[in-house]
């Protein structure tokens, strides 16, 4: 032990310890010290009469409906009617011939069947049951094919009278398309020359649409008769040409493409 020192008593222990304690309790009842607050910040100053207004909204831009084609409408619903219908009734034709279809004789049955004979009575009516069917079945899938056959016909035609060579050639067709369509579509036509069909059309029209009576323009005069014979014409007259148009279309084209058929009496 260094000397010089004093060991303390107990009492000042004591004392120590207790002075310790309060002065800790002193400083657990002060408040703790606040943090520098940040200053705040300063408002906008807006000067005197200078009012800012937001941008308008830009007015939505409004497109123009087009303008509705009601003669191409008109065209295009006609051609949709005429294919259908034309469908339509080729289906209900071959519907009605199938419904009509007889059962098979035994001539027929055996014909098909070489052992027919020996078939027992089951056997043989499955049998012709079967053959009905299938002939019944062939006219409806050929009804079934004729019917594509017009949709593709009635786009042949459509295709031939928009191209704009078939009016340059044939100006008589301008405003008549639609009537032109309707002439070339008939079952009798289908398939057949277009070009040729426009003969028939154009001569058809001619038939229609007669010169009008200009009157005589000098008095019949009385020199005589006239009784000298006509030389007898290798031409068709109306009447005969339209006989032959009936019965024999193809020779009806080929005459009048020849100029063989008299067209003066239209």
């Amino acid at each position: 032990m260094p000397k010089g020192h004093t060991k303390p008593t107990k009492e000042e222990l004591d004392a120590d310890i207790k002075k310790s304690l309060e002065e800790a309790e002193a400083l657990k009842d002060q408040p703790e010290p606040k943090l520098d607050e940040p200053a705040p910040e300063p408002e906008p100053v807006v000067e005197p009469g200078l009012v800012v207004e937001p941008a308008p909204e830009p007015e939505p831009v409004v497109e123009p409906e087009p303008e509705i084609d009601y003669k191409k409408r008109f065209v295009e619903s006609t051609k949709e009617g005429q294919i259908l219908h034309s469908k339509t009734k080729k289906m209900a034709e071959a519907i009605d011939k199938a419904g009509e279809i007889p059962e098979s004789t035994d001539e027929e049955m055996i014909k098909e069947y070489p052992d027919w004979e020996i078939m027992d009575e089951a056997t043989k009516k499955i049998a012709k049951s079967n053959t009905r069917n299938e002939r019944r079945f062939a006219i409806i899938a050929e009804a079934h094919k004729e019917s594509k056959d017009i949709e593709v016909w009635h786009e042949k035609v459509d295709a031939f009278i928009s191209d704009p060579r078939t009016l340059i050639d044939n100006s008589e067709l301008e405003g008549r398309e639609t009537d032109f369509r309707v002439f070339a579509t008939k079952p009798t036509r289908r398939g057949a020359d277009l070009k040729d069909i426009v003969s028939s059309f154009l001569w058809e029209l001619g038939r229609s649409v007669k010169p009008a009576s200009k009157g005589q323009m000098f008095p019949t005069g009385s020199g005589g008769p006239n009784d000298r014979p006509k030389p007898k014409s290798d031409k068709l007259s109306i009447d005969e040409a339209r006989m032959l148009r009936k019965n024999d279309y193809p020779k009806y084209v080929e005459l009048l493409k020849a100029g063989k058929i008299d067209l003066t009496t239209i």
